[in-house]
């Protein structure tokens, strides 16, 4: 859902003044499971060397994937791929009744759990043209090629890496990959739910290298109905007009206060993505239907926002005397406000995600170190109250759009680091 994380770039901003974050120089506050002897360990050596050495066919496979169409609903072409994939590495795929593919990695035993996890669909139309474009200068250009394509490939060389270095874990690793994460973390939910109990750890593999994320932004898609009898122009005058309503309740949609722009926890909303209304000229519309996108990580705020649109639009239809109904798309709680995820902050899969990046050179102020909010599959798992991470897989820009872009090179960071996260969440044998 990389879209989604550039969409509230100016909301991640401001939560960050709010958050705990602090430079590599003063970590003593929150504790890690990296630490530079492990990376030094000749096992994981062997294994980031294998990334580095395989590259160029990480980049091929990268294409391949990218080339395969994955809009929401219809990854079943990807999730082939992968399950042969995983077959490959001697690994057990499974998949359920919502399409996702996931295989266990077992540990050696006396170690957590941990789920790496990346979603397989995208956004666009399943005619959308996918030829992917490589420029000498580095970078790759095709829809979807950074969300969340590039996590498919990291995930699987980050399996073969291991294998080749014959890397164990004490803890059992899953790498999962789900479906229809675009259109509300529906593979995530599905799976999690039907795999209670089975998740110390949750780290979700999406979008750029840094900051870390470690919340969870509050999503409400709804689909606003105003629907009565209609009627010809000649006879309109007077009438229950279902446009009326729609557009009053529009306009004052517009005047529910937000927090100011530079609060440390802000919201917004937006009206109007998707609107219907009547197909011919001179008639009231029988339906007139819009959607609002709410989106804060206040649960409180997200609430009472959600209230009074509600209000706003119920008094609209009261006053042209017209029906209202709301229909959800999506409903995705909050995670809370900085100071209620602190405990969060404090746990090791924060910190060990953040001390990795650092190793790997990634620069990160500061300042933007790690961020409590998200807007990924890693949703799912901080709202149930698993230490959960949000980290990237490459760098890139243009998301959700057919201009998509990707920096190669940052890929092979992003693969080490899945290496990284793997043995020191789920602990290196042998220690």
């Amino acid at each position: 859902m990389r879209g989604m994380r550039v969409l509230i770039a100016g909301m991640i901003l401001a939560l960050v003044g709010a958050a705990s974050g602090h430079p590599a120089s003063a970590q003593a506050p929150f504790p890690t499971k990296f630490s530079p002897e492990i990376a030094a360990r000749a096992d994981v050596k062997a294994a980031l060397a294998y990334v580095d050495r395989e590259f160029e066919a990480q980049v091929n496979e990268w294409i391949h994937l990218t080339e395969i169409p994955g809009l929401s609903g219809h990854e079943q072409k990807r999730a082939e791929y992968i399950a042969g994939e995983l077959t490959k590495l001697g690994l057990t795929p499974q998949s359920d009744t919502m399409g996702n593919v996931w295989a266990v990695r077992k540990g050696t035993g006396g170690g957590p759990s941990v789920v790496f996890a990346a979603h397989m669909d995208t956004v666009q139309p399943l005619d959308t043209p996918l030829k992917v474009r490589r420029e000498e200068n580095g970078t790759m250009h095709a829809p979807g090629i950074t969300d969340d394509t590039a996590a498919l490939p990291a995930q699987l060389q980050a399996l073969r890496a291991m294998r080749e270095a014959k890397v164990e874990t004490k803890g059992d690793l899953v790498f999962l990959f789900t479906v229809q994460e675009e259109v509300g973390l529906k593979g995530m939910y599905h799976w999690i739910e039907q795999h209670r109990g089975i998740t110390d750890m949750l780290v979700a593999v999406d979008g750029g290298l840094g900051p870390v994320n470690y919340g969870a932004l509050g999503i409400y898609w709804s689909r606003m109905k105003f629907s009565g009898d209609g009627g010809h122009t000649l006879s309109s005058r007077d009438r229950p007009n279902t446009v009326r309503a729609a557009a009053r309740c529009i306009e004052r949609i517009y005047s529910v206060p937000l927090p100011p722009a530079d609060d440390p926890v802000p919201a917004i909303y937006n009206v109007g993505g998707m609107m219907t209304s009547g197909q011919v000229v001179n008639a009231i519309p029988q339906e007139v239907t819009f959607t609002v996108d709410l989106r804060t990580v206040d649960p409180a705020l997200l609430q009472t926002l959600d209230k009074s649109i509600m209000a706003t639009c119920e008094e609209a239809a009261a006053w042209q005397k017209v029906k209202f109904t709301r229909e959800w798309i999506q409903r995705s709680e909050a995670g809370g406000r900085p100071e209620q995820l602190a405990a969060r902050r404090a746990h090791p899969v924060v910190q060990t995600a953040i001390d990795i990046l650092r190793f790997l050179d990634v620069s990160l102020p500061a300042s933007r170190e790690a961020v409590p909010s998200g807007a990924t599959d890693g949703n799912v798992g901080v709202l149930l109250g698993i230490p959960t991470v949000s980290i990237g897989a490459a760098n890139g820009g243009g998301g959700h759009t057919l201009q998509e872009w990707a920096r190669t090179d940052s890929a092979k960071t992003g693969t080490q680091q899945i290496v990284l996260m793997a043995v020191s969440l789920a602990e290196i044998a042998g220690r």
